[in-house]
C-alpha cells in the first residue's frame, strides 16, 4: 500500500546444443521468433546495421521490404544510477488516513545489503535493501485487518531492482484470500519472473516489461532521487504485485499543501523547502498500452527541497478511496565514521 501511493536486457534461454556453433543449431545469426523488446536503433549505430554480424539470406531476412506490423514495447530509457544517493538507517514513519480517518501507519527502512561473494563490481553487484511494512487500525480495522509487508533487494549502484517478496495478511468482510505472497525476480532489465500465492493457489507468472521497470520500493526510491526542475516530467513503469503500471510525475515548483505534518518543524523545513509532484499511475499492457476499462489513479506529493529529499505527505485516489500519507517520525542515516567510505 505505501509503495503503491508512493536486471542486463531480458534474453532467451537457449541452451547451445553439442556440436553445434549456437543455440539455433548453426552459426548464422537470425532474427529471434518473437518480437523484440524494443524498437528502433539510432541510424548511425552499428547495431542498426545487419551488414555488419549478418549475410546472405540473414540479411535479406532481417531487411524484409514487406511491411512488419508486429507491436513492440516503444523504446525507452533505462534511469541514471541513483543506488549511491541510498544510505541504510534511514527510516520513515507515517500515519495513514482513510477519507479523513484515521487508518493505519506504515514505515520504509533502508537497510544495508548482504556482501555479493563474487566481490566489487564488475564481477559481483553489491546490493541494498528497502523494507517497507503497513497495517491498519482505527476505524478501518473494524472492517478489515491487513498487515503489508515488502522487502526489495535492489543493486547498490544502479538501484535496478532484482529480488523482492511482497506478504500479504487480510482479516475481514468477504476476503478473496487471507494470506498472499508475491515473489518477484527480476531477470535483467525487461523481464521479470512472479510466483503470486493466494492462499494455497500458485500462479506463475513471466511478464515483459519495459526496461525502466521497478519493483513497488525501488520505485518509491527513484522518485526520491530526481531532480525535481520545475516542469520537468519523468516517466518509469512498475509492477505492483502482478499488475504493471505506468508511472508519470512532473515537479510543479515549490509548493507546500494546506496542512503540513508538524514533524516539519523539527526537521527545520519551511514551505518554501518543499517541491510538489504531481502524478499518475496508469495500467498498461506489456505494449505500454493503457487497458481498457481500467481507471488511472492521479497522486500528489510533497518533498523536502534540500539533499535528504524526505517525503512528507502523499496522496491519491487508489482502489480503495483517497489516501494520504502524512510523515509521523524520520531517523535520518547514521553518519559515517571519520576517514570511513561507503
Amino acid at each position: 500500500m505505501l509503495a503503491c501511493v508512493v536486471g542486463g536486457l531480458a534474453t532467451d534461454a537457449h541452451a547451445a546444443r553439442p556440436g553445434h556453433g549456437s543455440a539455433w543449431g548453426d552459426s548464422s545469426t537470425l532474427p529471434r521468433t518473437r518480437s523484440p523488446s524494443v524498437v528502433g536503433q539510432d541510424r548511425d549505430s552499428s547495431k542498426s546495421d545487419p551488414s555488419r554480424s549478418t549475410s546472405s539470406w540473414t540479411r535479406a531476412t532481417l531487411t524484409s521490404p514487406h511491411p512488419d506490423s508486429r507491436r513492440r514495447v516503444p523504446r525507452t530509457q533505462i534511469p541514471a544510477p541513483f543506488g549511491h544517493m541510498l544510505i541504510p538507517g534511514e527510516k520513515f514513519r507515517f500515519d495513514v488516513n482513510f477519507a479523513g480517518n484515521p487508518a493505519g501507519l506504515a514505515e520504509a527502512e533502508i537497510v544495508e545489503g548482504e556482501p555479493d561473494p563474487r566481490g566489487n563490481g564488475p564481477e559481483g553487484a553489491p546490493t541494498l535493501q528497502i523494507v517497507g511494512t503497513a497495517r491498519t487500525s482505527g476505524v478501518v480495522s473494524l472492517l478489515a485487518t491487513v498487515t503489508d509487508e515488502i522487502r526489495s533487494v535492489i543493486d547498490a549502484r544502479t538501484g535496478a531492482p532484482i529480488h523482492s517478496v511482497n506478504v500479504l495478511d487480510y482479516d475481514g468482510f468477504a476476503p478473496k484470500y487471507e494470506h498472499r505472497v508475491t515473489e518477484q525476480q527480476y531477470e535483467g532489465r525487461g523481464q521479470v519472473r512472479i510466483v503470486d500465492t493466494k492462499d494455497e493457489k500458485v500462479k506463475r507468472k513471466l511478464k515483459t516489461v519495459p526496461i525502466d521497470t521497478f519493483d513497488p520500493m525501488s520505485a518509491m526510491a527513484w522518485v526520491r532521487t530526481l531532480p525535481f526542475e520545475p516542469g520537468t516530467r519523468y516517466k518509469a513503469h512498475v509492477v505492483d504485485g502482478t499488475t504493471l503500471m505506468r508511472i508519470e510525475l512532473e515537479a510543479t515548483g515549490r509548493g507546500s499543501p494546506a496542512h503540513l505534518p508538524s514533524i516539519t518543524r523539527a526537521l527545520e523545513l519551511q514551505p518554501g523547502d518543499i517541491v510538489e509532484l504531481e502524478g499518475k499511475l496508469t495500467r498498461v499492457d506489456a505494449h505500454d498500452q493503457p487497458i481498457p476499462g481500467k481507471k488511472a489513479f492521479a497522486f500528489r506529493a510533497w518533498v523536502s527541497a534540500d539533499a535528504r529529499r524526505i517525503p512528507l505527505v502523499m496522496e491519491s485516489d487508489m482502489w480503495v478511496g483517497a489516501i494520504r500519507l502524512e510523515l509521523a517520525a524520520y531517523d535520518p542515516p547514521p553518519r559515517p565514521a571519520r576517514g570511513a567510505s561507503r
